[in-house]
């Protein structure tokens, strides 16, 4: 019995099992994905896996930017004083996205791209059948915190089960994949978060482009075109248009007690706080001052950070944290893009466009499950080390 559960760890197949539970969990529970996600750390690093996966690990394009963010906020502690614990969330969740590129270098993904897909649907269902027809559930499952967040997990859910569908043989699986993503397309555009929507519409060439054995332009086009014609026909799309133009009306009328309002005045006091502290910014509570120096209002009082990634690494760190964030996001693009063809590269490339245009308007890094689910899938990238040869093996074999 001891023997068989050392074989168990020593194997990977229990760490396996916990990367597979934090997958899952990260959408449903954040007790159970933090627990989950530990004892894949000590599961992994028990294993046989761990020497090989630090001995031939490559150093990717991601990994010195994400190093540069990683240091910031301890930095800051230094630079402009401690402000809350957030701040150091931002350094050391870093250490899950090595975890998850360590491991994703000698363990399949795919299983954790399935037990995700698995907890977003949970979700899903949990949402139609307690909350059909609202917006507001701040309370329930851990994707459930902002509907921004929820909108995100939708789309990125309907975009994996493309990428396993082009990946997958197996016919009843197929099958599964399509129906799962009619679904979750559904909770997409019948719900309120324009973020998640927009990356999917983005990235609907590739979502129909995966249904197709051969590449079709044509094929695609048509796709795309009854892809966008459900979701102008939404009734709560069209709502969601309907008070977009609503906010511009009021905001040239000066009233910006709205959505479109209230971001224009975040953005634009992020942009003062920039100003006044180009280099190193004003630290992470900087924004939040400079914030409610203007705004008293009860609503608005508990926004501490833009709703803008790039304004709030900006506004925090500086161009310094500006620039690594901008490294950070091209060098995963360029990543996902250069192994396309293979079922890691465009998971990470879709990621890397939805983690672009959700850092519109949203900041991508602030909250638990947002900052987790940024990490896992990073992450990923470790699963594209055999397309990053080593230097000096490369040099070897062009001598040979």
């Amino acid at each position: 019995m001891v023997e068989s559960m050392r074989q168990w760890v020593t194997s990977g197949a229990a760490a396996q099992l916990a990367l597979i539970a934090s997958f899952f969990s990260l959408s449903i529970s954040k007790p159970a994905f933090f627990l989950c996600l530990l004892a894949a750390i000590i599961l992994f690093g028990a294993s046989n896996h761990f020497p090989a996966a630090w001995r031939d690990m490559r150093m990717l394009p991601w990994m010195p930017p994400a190093l540069v963010l990683a240091a910031l906020p301890l930095l800051s502690v230094f630079i402009h004083g401690y402000s809350d614990h957030a701040e150091l969330n931002l350094s050391y969740y870093w250490a899950a996205a090595f975890l998850v590129y360590l491991a994703a270098g000698r363990l399949p993904v795919r299983p954790w791209m399935w037990a995700f897909v698995l907890g977003v649907f949970t979700v899903f269902c949990y949402v139609q059948i307690f909350f059909p027809g609202r917006v507001e559930f701040a309370r329930g499952l851990a994707a459930l915190g902002n509907y921004i967040l929820y909108s995100q997990f939708l789309a990125i859910g309907v975009v994996l089960l493309s990428i396993l569908y082009r990946h997958e043989e197996r016919r009843s699986l197929k099958l599964v994949c399509l129906a799962g993503m009619a679904l979750l397309f559904y909770g997409l555009v019948s719900g309120d978060g324009r973020s998640g929507l927009v990356s999917l519409l983005i990235l609907l060439p590739v979502v129909v482009g995966n249904l197709f054995v051969r590449s079709n332009r044509r094929m695609i086009l048509i796709g795309c075109l009854i892809g966008v014609t459900l979701v102008v026909m939404s009734p709560r799309v069209q709502k969601r248009i309907d008070a977009g133009l609503n906010d511009i009306r009021l905001m040239q009328q000066n009233q910006h007690n709205t959505s479109l309002g209230y971001r224009y005045d975040m953005w634009r006091t992020a942009l003062d706080v920039i100003v006044e502290y180009p280099v190193l910014g004003a630290g992470p509570g900087g924004f939040g001052k400079a914030w409610n120096r203007r705004h008293l209002t009860p609503e608005a009082v508990h926004f501490v950070e833009p709703h803008n990634a790039f304004l709030f690494y900006a506004a925090s760190y500086g161009l310094v944290g500006l620039a690594a964030l901008l490294w950070l996001y091209a060098a995963m693009l360029w990543t996902g893009w250069r192994c396309r063809h293979s079922m890691e590269g465009s998971i990470v490339f879709a990621f890397a466009v939805i983690c672009v245009m959700g850092s519109l308007t949203n900041t991508m890094f602030m909250g638990a499950v947002s900052l987790a689910w940024m990490m896992l899938f990073t992450g990923l990238q470790g699963s594209l080390q055999a397309a990053f040869p080593r230097p000096l093996a490369h040099a070897k074999e062009a001598a040979a």
